[in-house]
């Protein structure tokens, strides 16, 4: 579907604007901010300026928390995966998803879209193009005034004491600094609980000819070459097209199971019940559900397997798992039940592993933080082995400690991220579930830190002494304005 902004799509912008700020009125009023940045200590830093770190912040302050920070690795207006990773031509979320409006409408994905190109593309629109959402995105960034904090990395977060500030060491363009926290939380996506899974068979390929479907991938350099992508979820087909755009001789893309699924147990998952009280579930029921999601995973969206097809150079092999990999000199032999196949390159499209270690930011506290491998059974961690492996996490999405000993640094440290899968749900940072994690957080945050400030507000209340103006006795009477007498002339 090409899209065309209307001619005055700007004036409809401008109108939505002035809208947004009527709503945003007539919703809270004045939006007293009651936390502030105490002796250079920032209440919550957000790491991560995506979806999940925007909302977040537009709502913490919202419920009158300000001078929140939200940092970002990438350059202004590269957040998030939209330029790098996520090569799909639309989103793979329907476009009537549930957003969190914090009492104005108005800043919703439909409410922009509709003022940009109008109702008629809404009404046959089927998914959010990914360019469009990169404009949203923006677009929100600026009507909620966030200021985002870009190209700036988080090389560790350092507790100092157990109710001292966490020091978060960053690495910005002025150099590296120190920013300390009380809270902390990593919107970092993905990635944001480990990071890339390529499985030890390509381990000994040489590094220029493997990559994973998460790196920056020089396209072009594949044309005429022979690519095998292992793993047949909607990014495999995605990077295929890719390559086949720019030249590819022939791509595959290889699958484990004998065919496509064809139910996506996420559409099920989209419903406000689940997204917001999925955290209700016990341990041992939020381990079956995601055991069974995995299991049952699902297919890749229609519109990647068409634009994958759409090549006479493509092929998708079912029942096709990599027994063997070797490299013999000159290209890559792949060994599977269909036989070997050749390929000059191959990309791992295999997801990611949850692992605290890898995560730098994290490394003063992965060791102490509580995995749910720790909270299950060795029979049950065996049903699912890389599920064992995710940090199990509070009902405020924090970090627990396993002995207990540190649950008061751990436990300000929140993994708004694919971290919260087991503990908070799948979709608790994803488009489709902020409308119940992004308003459990903050609120959370928001509880949080009134705990901590509860003896200060105490003292202020017990203190507050400013006259509102009353006076005894009738009200004054104001003289009543003149009248104005016609006199008729005589004729």
């Amino acid at each position: 579907m090409m899209l065309t902004p209307l001619p005055d799509a700007p004036a409809r912008l401008a109108g939505l604007e002035r809208e947004a700020t009527h709503q945003a009125a007539l919703s809270t009023g004045e939006e007293r901010p009651w936390v502030r940045t105490r002796q250079g200590i920032r209440p919550v830093v957000i790491v991560g300026a995506g979806q999940a770190g925007l909302v977040l912040a537009r709502g913490l302050r919202r419920r009158g928390v300000s001078d929140v920070v939200v940092l970002d690795a990438a350059p202004a207006g590269a957040a998030g995966p939209w330029t790098t990773y996520a090569r799909m031509h639309t989103l793979r979320t329907p476009k009537d998803i549930a957003w969190p409006t914090w009492g104005t409408p108005a800043v919703t994905p439909r409410a922009w879209f509709e003022a940009v190109y109008g109702d008629a593309a809404w009404e046959a629109l089927e998914y959010f193009p990914t360019t469009a959402w990169q404009g949203f995105l923006r677009w929100y960034r600026e009507v909620s005034d966030i200021t985002v904090v870009t190209d700036t990395r988080v090389r560790a977060i350092t507790p100092t004491t157990d109710d001292g500030p966490l020091d978060l060491f960053l690495d910005g363009p002025d150099g590296q600094w120190i920013l300390p926290a009380h809270h902390v939380v990593l919107a970092t996506g993905i990635e944001g609980a480990g990071g890339r899974y390529i499985p030890p068979l390509l381990a000994d390929l040489p590094a220029d000819r493997v990559h994973h479907t998460h790196d920056d991938i020089d396209f072009t350099a594949l044309a005429g070459l022979r690519v095998g992508i292992l793993g047949a979820g909607t990014g495999a087909f995605d990077n295929a097209a890719t390559a086949l755009e720019h030249g590819a001789a022939r791509v595959d893309v290889h699958m484990r199971r004998p065919a496509m699924p064809q139910v996506s147990p996420y559409r099920w998952m989209e419903f406000i019940g689940l997204i917001e009280n999925y955290g209700s579930f016990t341990d041992a029921q939020k381990w079956a559900f995601n055991v069974h999601l995995s299991a049952v995973d699902q297919p890749a969206t229609q519109n990647a397997l068409w634009r994958a097809h759409a090549f006479d150079d493509f092929r998708f092999l079912t029942a096709s798992p990599w027994r063997s990999v070797e490299w013999t000199g000159t290209d890559i032999a792949v060994t599977t039940p269909h036989g070997i196949h050749h390929y000059d390159v191959v990309l791992a499209a295999t997801g990611i592993a949850a692992d605290l270690a890898r995560r730098p930011e994290l490394a003063a506290v992965a060791a102490d933080a509580l995995l749910w491998r720790d909270r299950l059974t060795p029979e049950a961690a065996a049903q699912n082995p890389g599920l064992s492996t995710f940090p199990y996490l509070a009902d405020d999405f924090g970090l627990v400690s396993r002995d207990g000993d540190r649950d008061a640094v751990l436990s300000r440290i929140h993994m708004f991220n694919h971290g919260a899968r087991i503990s908070q749900g799948m979709l608790s940072h994803q488009i489709p579930g902020l409308v119940g994690g992004a308003t459990k957080l903050a609120a959370a945050l928001s509880r949080r830190l009134f705990i901590r400030d509860s003896d200060a507000l105490l003292t202020e209340f017990l203190a507050y002494d400013t006259p509102v103006g009353v006076h005894i006795g009738r009200r004054a009477q104001t003289p009543p304005a003149p009248t104005r007498t016609t006199v008729a002339s005589r004729g």
